[in-house]
């Protein structure tokens, strides 16, 4: 719960329609971990380096059809192109691995350049495209089997 208040200002910053707060809240008020329907559990967790939130990541866990999707990830902006965003995609990929996931999607915004090559500098492989998911702006989707 401490950290919601930098979550939210990072999310802020990141993203043209950030996520609304009672999302962030209703997860730390699960501890990380909330149910998302049928076998679906959403997990939270963020990267602090000195006392200072550096980033967080949002994904989901599907246990019964073993795939994963990776909703939400941002780092603060004066820490951005330092690993951090590695370092996260590399964390929820060993939570996937340790709760038996086989399969990883996540959709970015086409335009986003520096987070698709993060993804695909960790393994992710762009599969599709969703026109106008942003409203906005096409998405590209991308996959792993970690």
């Amino acid at each position: 719960m401490e950290d919601l208040d930098e979550i939210m200002k990072i999310e802020r910053e990141s993203f043209p329609v950030a996520w609304e707060y009672s999302i962030f809240l209703n997860i730390c008020l699960h501890n990380g971990k909330v149910a998302s329907g049928g076998a679906g559990v959403l997990v939270m967790d963020v990267l602090e380096m000195n006392n200072t939130i550096q980033g967080y990541a949002v994904w989901e866990i599907d246990t019964s059809a073993a795939s994963g999707h990776i909703l939400n990830l941002a780092i603060r902006s004066d820490a951005r192109r330092k690993g951090k965003g590695t370092m996260l995609v590399k964390h929820i990929i060993q939570d996937l691995r340790n709760n038996g996931i086989r399969s990883c999607r996540l959709e970015v915004r086409e335009s986003n350049k520096p987070a698709r090559r993060l993804y695909e500098s960790c393994g992710f492989v762009a599969s599709s495209t969703i026109l106008g998911y942003y409203f906005d702006e096409d998405a590209i989707v991308y996959s792993l089997n970690p």
